[in-house]
């Protein structure tokens, strides 16, 4: 259980197949510059954002759900708090580090995000998080060479990261481009997550269902988050501390 909560309050995820949407049978070929182009003129623009979300965890053959309650100052912070009837643990994610305490073990952790890339096999910090939850792509395009796979039905962008020997790949609606799907996958660790159901808040997309896996060799996480979103906040709603007498976690 305490494991469940710590992996799921720091972040990741996934559940049920998406469903089927109807798109038509050709859609209009672009170049793969102006796709990326037009993904990342439509990253939602905001400040703050406030998320609601009932939550159903799956950590190998045990399950549980979970009320959470996160909040996004953007490129600056994310605080997560997690409850069932009464709270269970909260974390603050910022640029460097992570912190994270649980009320039933009294424990917490201080540390950086190698934990949780060591997990991903892939560079994780506090951006990706916060674009895994606003439907965005984790990666930088920028940074790796990326190729469109054909289709009839989406679009589709595909990475090989020889570095780490792990594949990326990204598919998009082709009415919208918001995105259906993102996965990153290697020999060791996958994650996939997924996409529905996106709701307009004050000019941006937001999707109001995110499913991820999280699998390695000996381990498999499974997320439903269905959340409510809004962009209310200011910096005072990020304030955190770890209790007196709490035992340091070393993972």
């Amino acid at each position: 259980m305490k494991k469940t909560i710590f992996l799921f309050s720091l972040l990741v995820l996934g559940c049920k197949p998406l469903k089927k949407v109807e798109y038509k049978p050709k859609i209009k070929k672009i170049s793969t510059k102006i796709l990326i182009d037009e993904v990342e003129n439509r990253e939602p623009r905001y400040d703050f954002l406030s998320i609601r979300s009932q939550s159903t965890v799956t950590e190998n053959n045990s399950t549980n759900q979970f009320n959470l309650g996160i909040r996004i100052q953007k490129d600056e912070k994310v605080i997560i708090s997690g409850s069932i009837l009464i709270p269970l643990f909260k974390a603050l994610l910022t640029k460097d580090n992570i912190a994270f305490y649980e009320k039933i073990s009294r424990s917490y952790y201080k540390g950086g995000y190698q934990y949780l890339s060591n997990i991903l096999n892939h560079e994780f910090s506090l951006i990706a998080f916060q674009k895994m939850l606003t439907g965005q792509p984790i990666t930088n395009f920028a940074e790796i060479k990326w190729k469109q796979l054909s289709s009839l039905d989406n679009y589709t962008l595909e990475s090989h990261y020889k570095k780490k020997d792990v594949t990326i790949q990204y598919i998009f609606n082709p009415i919208d481009l918001n995105l259906i799907s993102q996965k990153i996958i290697s020999d060791k660790n996958t994650l996939i997550i997924e996409y529905e159901n996106y709701q307009f808040v004050d000019g941006s997309f937001f999707p109001q269902k995110v499913k991820i896996l999280a699998k390695s060799q000996s381990n498999e996480l499974k997320v439903s988050l269905d959340l409510k979103i809004s962009k209310i906040g200011n910096p005072n709603m990020f304030s955190f501390e770890i209790p007196e007498g709490y035992k340091e976690l070393k993972l």
